[in-house]
Parts: C-alpha cells; sequence; structure tokens
C-alpha cells in the first residue's frame, strides 16, 4: 500500500469539508493553547519549589567545648554522608562568621555590640540530597560528642533543619506534582474527546463510503489510515496556529513583563525553552489528532 494515496484520500476529505475540518483545527487549537499555557506555568511553579527545598539547610552547631579531634569525628561523619549520599555538600560556618551573618540581617546590629562575648556557636551548614531524609541525617550524627545540644529549634537541639517548613513545603510540592500530572492528563483526554467528536461529523458524511469499503473487502487499517492522516494534520495546523498565538503572548506581554522586573536571576534558567515547547505541542497536536480519528472510526468500523 502507498502512503501516498493514504495521504492525498485525507486531503481530498478535508477539501471536501472545509467547514468539519476548520471545526477541527480550531478545537486543536484552543485545547494545544491551553496546554502550552499550562505546562511552562506548571514547570515555573515546580523549578521554584525545588528551588525552595535547595534552601532547606540542616545546621549542626558545635560545642563551644568540643576539642579539635571530636569536631574532625563530627566533620568525618558528616563526609561518610556524603559519600553515602545523604549530603550533597557542606560548610563549615565559624563563631565569627555566625555573628557576621547575624549582623547582616539584623535591622539594627548595633544591638549586638551590646553582648559581653559571642553568643553563637561554630556549626556546619548541611545541603542534603532530599530533604526527605533531613530525619535520618539527624539520626545518623546526633550522637556526636561534638554536636551542642543547647541549640536548635524545639525538637531538633543540636541539629536544625527547620521540620515543620520543611514538611510543609514537600506536602505542597508533592500536591503540584500530582495535581499537574492530573491536569496535563485531563487536557488531553478532553482535547481527543472534542477532536474525536469533531471527526466524527467526517466520517458520518462519508459514512456510506466506509460501508461500501467493508463491503468490498478493504481491511480495516485500509479504512482508517485517511481519517487518521486527516486527524493528524488538523491536529498539527492546529497546533501550528496555536504555538504562533503563544510566540505572539510571549514576546507581547511574558518577555516584556520580565524585562520589567528585572528578568532573571543570574544562573536562573526558564522552564523549558520555547523551541522545546513548541516541537512538544507538535507533537501532542498530531497525536490528539490521530487519536481522536482512531478512537471515533472504530464505532463505524464494526460489523
Amino acid at each position: 500500500m502507498r502512503p501516498g494515496f493514504f495521504v492525498m484520500e485525507a486531503l481530498r476529505s478535508i477539501r471536501n469539508n472545509v467547514a468539519i475540518a476548520v471545526a477541527a483545527i480550531v478545537t486543536v487549537m484552543i485545547a494545544v493553547f491551553i496546554l502550552g499555557t499550562f505546562i511552562p506555568s506548571f514547570l515555573y511553579v515546580q523549578s521554584t519549589v525545588d528551588r525552595q527545598k535547595q534552601r532547606l539547610d540542616v545546621n549542626v552547631y558545635i560545642s563551644d567545648g568540643a576539642t579539635d579531634q571530636q569536631v574532625a569525628g563530627l566533620q568525618s561523619g558528616i563526609k561518610q554522608l556524603q559519600t553515602e549520599g545523604l549530603v550533597k555538600s557542606f560548610t563549615y560556618i565559624s563563631k565569627n562568621e555566625a555573628l557576621a551573618i547575624l549582623r547582616k540581617r539584623m535591622k539594627d546590629p548595633t544591638v549586638l555590640d551590646l553582648l559581653p562575648k559571642n553568643p553563637l556557636p561554630a556549626s556546619f551548614k548541611l545541603t542534603s540530597t532530599d530533604p526527605k531524609r533531613n530525619a535520618e541525617i539527624r539520626e545518623r550524627l546526633i550522637d556526636n560528642p561534638a554536636i551542642d545540644k543547647t541549640m536548635g529549634e524545639p525538637g531538633e537541639q543540636g541539629i536544625s533543619w527547620a521540620k515543620e517548613t520543611t514538611d510543609r513545603l514537600l506536602t505542597i510540592a508533592k500536591f503540584i506534582q500530582y495535581a499537574g500530572i492530573a491536569l496535563i492528563g485531563v487536557l488531553m483526554v478532553a482535547s481527543v474527546l472534542l477532536i474525536g467528536n469533531t471527526i466524527r461529523l467526517s466520517i458520518f458524511a462519508r459514512r456510506r463510503e466506509v460501508e461500501v469499503m467493508r463491503l468490498v473487502g478493504a481491511t480495516n487499517w485500509f479504512i482508517r489510515w485517511p481519517f487518521v492522516i486527516e486527524g493528524v494534520i488538523c491536529g498539527v495546523i492546529g497546533a501550528a496556529i496555536a504555538i504562533a498565538l503563544l510566540w505572539g503572548a510571549k514576546v507581547g506581554v511574558v518577555d516584556q513583563f520580565v524585562q520589567d522586573n528585572g528578568g532573571l536571576t543570574k544562573g536562573e534558567a526558564g522552564p523549558i525553552g520555547f523551541v522545546t515547547l513548541a516541537a512538544l505541542l507538535i507533537v501532542s497536536g498530531g497525536v490528539v489528532g490521530a487519536v481522536g480519528s482512531g478512537v471515533t472510526l472504530r464505532r463505524f468500523l464494526k460489523i
């Protein structure tokens, strides 16, 4: 069988049913435009949450009375956790550095000059590979004699990582992930149903032709291919129009908004490149058109 024959049949169907083809293209265009708006927004929110997760540091406070040997032992334990993959990186913060950091954060740093001595302990600042394992990190290190168990938040003395904030952020991250996947799934299913209902009109207009082909012995796929290709063509055209609209919105609205708000911070990239998004949407439009046509045609191929 020649692919060119099926393509010509699909183009003939589109030419003979222009109104139905336009309806299918507009349906795909709306669905793809919504999808193209949602995907970057979802990825941006997800990346923002991920950046916040990376800031959930674990603070290991060192007792002022700890010996150099005990501190070295604590550092060795942290390196072991890094080797095992629980800790991504860590830094040592001396008492003077801790005081300097606090001074920068205070509105009136001169208050600290009234203190008789520096009350802040030295510490190790750990960045975990997964904030969900912060409690495991604490359990592995808490028995070290160099740790100052008088420092930290209630319930996290000695090793603190803002447990409530971490749990809340992880819950939000999981909800965003599941909700995003669910919404994309619902949107894709709705798109398939919409394009299927539109293509159904084209198939219904040619139902006699389908019945004749069935009677003369044409296989199901011989009948199905022109409709599937028709759906792909309508899907790709609709997706291309949606991409053009998205590009206009990006240049005219999004880019201007980003520029007015100082642009992206250094080292920060957008959630997804427009070329990548466009390719994804083109493929999505073609797949939606093909699936919508194929699923709709099944009922007409039943004897």
